[in-house]
């Protein structure tokens, strides 16, 4: 039997938007089904994106996307599953993608930051994105000043 999980409604006239916040001790299998509960709700607004792969076709939850890029002239999804194969350009990926979840960091490519494990700022000017299942990429020097808004505005959002 799964641990029980405590249930804590607090009512704040300042806070606009519903904050979830989890506290435990480690993160469990169980915390996950939570998260992923949670925000199969709150992101059903954006559509699946449709993933091709050994000639099937799947449909990719925008939370399980990693980061979707350009490679040999194909548009690839990358999920912890996986890559696949998109029909759509990359622009079109864009606007279609939760703008609150993914940012783009290179002409090539859009990445999800609630995947991103760490940041490297070096003294060139240039980021390295260390992901949560380990893959790493690198951001233009063009995009730095974007990810780092979307970083504050992540945070100013952690704060209310």
């Amino acid at each position: 039997m799964k641990n029980p999980v405590n249930v804590e409604i607090q009512i704040d006239p300042k806070c606009h938007d519903p904050v979830i916040l989890i506290r435990t001790d480690q993160k469990t299998q169980q915390v996950e089904d939570i998260v992923h509960a949670i925000e199969s709700c709150t992101d059903s607004g954006y559509p699946l994106i449709a993933g091709y792969r050994n000639g099937e076709m799947e449909l990719l939850s925008q939370r399980d996307i990693i980061r979707v890029y350009v490679e040999a002239r194909k548009v690839r999804i990358c999920t912890g599953e996986g890559v696949y194969d998109s029909r759509k350009t990359l622009a079109w990926m864009e606007t279609i993608l939760n703008a609150d979840r993914f940012v783009r960091i290179s002409r090539f490519e859009i990445v999800n930051i609630r995947k991103i494990a760490r940041f490297d700022f070096n003294m060139a000017g240039t980021v390295h994105i260390i992901f949560d299942d380990g893959s790493v990429t690198w951001a233009a020097r063009r995009y730095v000043r974007a990810i780092q808004q979307m970083l504050v505005s992540v945070e100013a959002g952690r704060e209310e």
